[in-house]
């Protein structure tokens, strides 16, 4: 399959590498003599038409990666076939490349746009109460400078202190869809994400609890954006089991 590519890529070097698959391919020996790749995963009866659309400019692509493309299969966590048991733990994924320095060939939540979409006035605050002991309450506008309509899928992440215990310098959130922007439209956007998405569970107080201290909140366009980002100084605390 290598060898396909690099023979039609040199006969061709306007060629688009289209993979069909269900998980991370590693493509390193090749996709920086590809000028485009699409991903189209398992899209169904309907997959032809779809990728058609997109390849053919009548509908601009709008999927985000849900799990990060190494650049080294040796960045995954290591895996056994014949093993009886497995343990799962906080690294794998996004959260271990970045735990071991590795940036990802392309990284979780990402994913292009023939259109051009930007983020500003982002404001964040706390709201209290609620099932989840409160939220937090994100407000930004979005808007579209390209050529054509296109849907964007706004990312947030959060830095946290990571001080009483090792954890992830960066996790996912929340997230939201926005459909058809059109050409020049602006939006103002309010995404409210629950406070228990961004605590730890504490087995001594058998519940999920917030650190307190900086957390960095960010609108990115995927785990390895630095995107538009404030900080919020959260208090500790105990939001239930």
């Amino acid at each position: 399959q290598q060898q396909l590519i690099r023979a039609v890529v040199a006969a061709n070097p306007r060629t688009v590498v289209v993979l069909m698959g269900g998980g991370a391919i590693l493509m390193e020996p090749w996709r920086q003599a590809v000028p485009a790749i699409v991903l189209l995963g398992y899209p169904g009866e309907q997959g032809g038409h779809a990728l058609a659309d997109v390849l053919d400019g009548r509908v601009s692509p709008s999927g985000r990666l849900p799990y990060a493309l190494p650049t080294d299969a040796t960045h995954l966590p290591p895996f056994d076939p014949r093993a009886c048991r497995v343990t799962y733990d906080l690294w794998h994924g996004y959260r271990r490349l970045r735990r071991d320095g590795h940036a990802a060939a392309f990284p979780f939540g990402f994913g292009l746009s023939y259109s051009h979409v930007a983020y500003g006035d982002l404001t964040a605050q706390v709201e209290a109460g609620g099932a989840e002991g409160g939220s937090l309450q994100l407000d930004f506008t979005v808007a579209n400078r390209g050529p054509m309509a296109a849907d964007e899928v706004v990312q947030v992440y959060v830095d946290p202190p990571g001080r009483l215990l090792e954890r992830p310098a960066r996790l996912l959130a929340g997230f939201t869809r926005l459909d058809q922007l059109a050409p020049g439209e602006q939006r103002r956007v309010t995404l409210g994400i629950p406070l228990r998405r961004l605590a730890y569970f504490d087995p001594r107080q058998d519940g999920f609890c917030l650190e307190a201290g900086p957390h960095v909140v960010r609108l990115a366009r995927h785990a390895e954006d630095e995107g538009l980002a404030v900080e919020l100084l959260l208090k500790a605390g105990v939001l239930g089991p």
